[in-house]
């Protein structure tokens, strides 16, 4: 399988706040919301947020018993960051646009790693290590 789009699905309580934290809080832009949904398109992914009532409908489409969607955590999207500095650059913007830091970033296996909740308790990981920061764009 050579998938040329990958997008993570993820079912929200509220489209509105919803998008303040992942538009106004953390600056993706979006020129997809509708209805139906919030589209960010990001560098080697595309994020879908889907209010929880209408994700269902996808998982009845394809056949499969929807998990619980009101369960916090029920996936981690994991980023690879540039640098120390981004790491925590992002958490702390998470938490100004009402996410939180379970707890403080710091070195794990050889990285240094950050993780916070949006606001609808889904997981993120953000991990900055020498491959990650050899690879990023001068600052």
């Amino acid at each position: 399988m050579k998938p040329k789009t990958v997008v993570v699905s993820l079912p929200v309580a509220d489209l509105d706040r919803s998008l303040r934290f992942y538009r106004d809080g953390l600056g993706l832009s979006t020129n997809a919301v509708d209805e139906s949904g919030i589209l960010f398109e990001l560098p080697n992914l595309s994020l879908f947020l889907i209010e929880r009532k209408e994700y269902a409908t996808y998982t009845d489409r394809a056949g499969v018993a929807p998990p619980d969607a009101a369960v916090p955590g029920a996936c981690v999207i994991s980023c690879a960051i540039g640098s120390k500095a981004e790491v925590d650059d992002v958490l702390a913007r998470a938490v100004a646009a009402g996410g939180a830091v379970p707890k403080p970033a710091g070195a794990y296996d050889g990285s240094y790693m950050g993780y916070f909740t949006d606001t609808d308790g889904h997981l993120w990981e953000l991990v900055s290590n020498a491959q990650t920061q050899s690879a990023a764009p001068p600052e």
